[in-house]
């Protein structure tokens, strides 16, 4: 029994240890996809029927780094291609981060009823091949 509750033990303390190195190993792989990689920020609105922008453009093996904003009510943002879908509180920025890495044109959209209009809410990600360099 002894050897049970020093191994319980151990474990507890590996786990804590653990959870408090989470902050740091999640900014290290962060970092390392911010400094290896190109990284396309877009701040996007959504309200009412409408994204703005609702055209996004980014060239294939780019992060793109999305800052979705509600300005009237809950809605949502997907991109079913890249499995993609979020919902967006009013008022609150919600973050979606992704790799371009298939080239062609991808539509999103609304993914959280938002009136009778819900379904003319769209927009197009348009993926640019990536130049090839001699």
């Amino acid at each position: 029994m002894n050897q049970l509750a020093l191994f319980s033990n151990i474990l507890r303390a590996f786990c804590f240890l653990a959870a408090l190195n989470l902050p740091a190993w999640a900014g290290s792989a962060a970092a390392q996809g911010q400094s290896g990689t190109p990284v396309h920020d877009i701040r996007m609105t959504l309200k009412k029927y409408e994204y703005q922008p609702n055209e996004i453009r980014v060239k294939q093996g780019e992060r793109v780094r999305i800052v979705l904003t509600a300005l009237d009510r809950k809605h949502g943002f997907q991109i079913k291609e890249m499995g993609i879908n979020t919902e967006v509180e009013k008022g609150k920025e919600t973050v979606v981060e992704f790799v371009a890495s298939q080239a062609g044109e991808f539509q999103f959209g609304c993914s959280v009823f938002c009136g009778l209009g819900h379904r003319r809410v769209k927009g197009t990600l348009i993926v640019e091949p990536a130049s090839s360099s001699p």
